[in-house]
Order: structure tokens, then C-alpha cells, then sequence
């Protein structure tokens, strides 16, 4: 399995140094794209983003409508899937807000994050890009808040990882992870806008008008259980699990987590219909987005496919199929270095 140290010549120079000292992946960042190759792919596209946002939303209002114009057990089930994993794809778009790269402004970009995709559920960009931003910074550290979604201390054996793919053992951590983590507060302290340390009239409004438009909307037109069933329920089983386990493929190893912590980045190529199931958006690209998050969700597979022409490149990792390394994950399991200390 292919470790992610810097090749020979990248560990003579004097000036990574303090990059080597940081994390194991970030030496790459210098060598496989260019700056100009960078600035191109790092420009946003705003008209891209609200585009794509549009298509994900009609989905979603095609399969209520659908529901409320012949309610029926079988539209139901037809529904869930599409409302979840169209909101799915409009999460990752969120995403790439959560990094300020939908738009060429904060404001602009936090406003439409948050009225475009985060607010349906319940969520506000700089409340939590934190928690992302501080994932980014400490990817394979043990200050990673994100750390229990992809190290294996908590999924050592077979009964871990189904309540950890479940959610049962997650909705906390991830909650904790964005309201209550050290990172959080960090970011909190150095920010220079008072505006940015809490919920603001803004958020309250947006916040407010989701929940009247979705849960409101949907007992008016459809019933009362249409809220939970056609909004919660799909967003649940669709976008949260689905994230947990993208997030879970994307930086993990069966094997213990000191050796895997010099490997997290993995890149999947995977087939289409996986990759609208568990990477809709192009975050199948994982590697390209950790090592240049500047780059907008709709440019990782150009930047993908120029860093595979880098000989370095071969430092990294490429899986076929989240679903075979679920298998091969769970065919190793019990994971004795797991269990030990992280």
C-alpha cells in the first residue's frame, strides 16, 4: 500500500521544512500543479454553482409534487432516494462554500450557501466551516475533528463500524465536532469579525424561513407526516450517511491509525452510479481537493487528471469502488492496532 512521504529531492529543500512538520501530504501541494495551474483552476464560477444548485432543487420539487399530486406508497419510495441524494449533491456545492469558493466574496458566498443549501437544514456557513477548516488544518493529526469518521479506533470490530455506518455512533461526534470542538473555538478567537462568533439576526431569518417553507410547506400540501418522511428522513439516510461514509473511504486504512496517518488522501475512481450514490459533485476527487481546497467542485477532475501526469503522483492513492474497500475493510476487521490507545 503506497505511503505518502516526499520523494527524495523534496526532502533536501530547506524550505519545506515547516511544511514536513505539519502533515505528511502537504510537500505534494508544491510540486504537482503549478501556480498558474492553481489560479486557473481556483477561479470560481458562480453561474456554475447556481446552475447546478437549480438542477438539484427541481429534482427534489419534481419528487414532491410527484408525491402530492398521486400519494401513494410507491411514490413515496420513489421520492426518498431522489429528494435525499439531490441534497446530497446540493451539500457538496455547500461545500465549496464552506471554503468561500462559490463566489468572488465572504458575504456574497455565505449568503447564498446559506439560502441556496445550509439553511434547509438547519446549518450556517461560518458557524460551520469551522469545523471543515479546522479538518483541513490537521487532516492525520489527532486534532482532526474529524478524526472519528475515518480512524479506526472507534470501528476496531464489526459491530463499531455498523454503528458507526448507521449513524448511531456518529450524530453526536459530528454535532460535538461543529458546536463544542477546541478547533471551533480556536478559529472563533483568531477571527477579526465579532459577526462570525454567533448567529446572527440574518441567520435567525433564514433559519426560520426554511423550516416555514419545508416543514410547513410540506403538511400543507401533503400531511403531516410529510415533513418527517419526505424532508428528514431522506436527508438523513442520503446525505448524513452518505457523507459519514464517503468521509469514512476517503481517509481510511484497515490498519491501525499511526501507520494510516502517513496515507490519509485517497482519490476514487469508482463508476457513475457510486459516484452519484456516495460522491455526487466530483468529491470522489478527495486528494486533489485536500491538497488545493481553493479549487471549485466542478474543476477536481481536470485537476485530477494533471497531477496523474506528475511522476510524484505515484506517492499517492487510487481506489476502483467505495463499496470494495467496504468489503475489504470489513473482511479485516477485528483490527487489533486499532484497539490500542490513538
Amino acid at each position: 500500500m503506497p505511503v505518502l512521504e516526499p520523494p527524495p529531492h523534496l526532502e533536501a529543500a530547506p524550505e519545506l521544512e515547516a511544511v514536513l512538520n505539519v502533515g505528511p501530504y502537504l510537500p505534494f501541494r508544491r510540486v504537482l500543479l503549478s501556480s498558474a495551474q492553481i489560479k486557473e483552476l481556483s477561479t470560481p464560477k458562480p453561474w456554475r454553482a447556481i446552475l447546478d444548485a437549480a438542477t438539484c432543487w427541481a429534482w427534489i420539487l419534481a419528487a414532491i409534487g410527484l408525491v402530492a399530486y398521486h400519494t401513494s406508497w410507491w411514490t413515496v419510495l420513489l421520492a426518498i432516494p431522489v429528494i435525499g441524494n439531490r441534497y446530497y449533491a446540493l451539500f457538496i456545492i455547500a461545500h465549496d462554500g464552506m471554503h468561500r469558493r462559490l463566489f468572488a466574496t465572504i458575504k456574497r458566498n455565505d449568503f447564498w450557501t446559506d439560502l441556496l443549501v445550509l439553511g434547509a437544514i438547519g446549518a450556517i456557513t461560518h458557524i460551520n466551516n469551522r469545523n471543515h477548516l479546522t479538518h483541513h488544518r490537521h487532516l492525520a493529526t489527532p486534532e482532526d475533528p474529524d478524526r472519528h469518521k475515518h480512524a479506526c479506533f472507534n470501528k476496531a470490530g464489526r459491530l463499531e463500524l455498523i454503528e458507526f455506518l448507521s449513524g448511531f455512533a456518529s450524530v453526536w461526534n459530528s454535532a460535538k465536532a461543529v458546536f463544542f470542538t477546541r478547533g471551533r473555538k480556536n478559529l472563533q478567537k483568531a477571527s477579526s469579525n465579532s459577526a462570525a462568533s454567533g448567529y446572527t439576526l440574518r441567520d435567525f431569518m433564514i433559519l426560520a424561513g426554511w423550516f416555514a417553507i419545508l416543514a410547513g410547506g410540506l403538511t400543507w400540501l401533503i400531511g403531516w407526516w410529510a415533513y418527517p418522511v419526505l424532508w428528514l428522513l431522506p436527508v438523513y439516510a442520503f446525505m448524513f450517511l452518505g457523507d459519514n461514509f464517503r468521509a469514512f473511504s476517503e481517509h481510511s486504512h484497515p490498519e491501525g491509525d499511526r501507520p494510516a496517518d502517513r496515507h490519509r488522501l485517497i482519490t476514487y475512481t469508482s463508476n457513475p452510479f457510486e459516484r452519484m450514490l456516495v460522491a455526487p459533485m466530483n468529491m470522489n476527487f478527495h486528494t486533489a481537493h485536500h491538497l488545493w481546497p481553493s479549487i471549485p467542485y466542478y474543476n477536481l477532475p481536470t485537476a485530477d487528471r494533471l497531477i496523474r501526469q506528475h511522476p510524484v503522483a505515484a506517492e499517492l492513492e487510487w481506489r476502483g469502488s467505495y463499496f470494495a474497500y467496504l468489503r475489504t475493510y470489513w473482511s479485516a476487521l477485528p483490527i487489533a492496532e486499532c484497539k490500542q490507545p490513538r
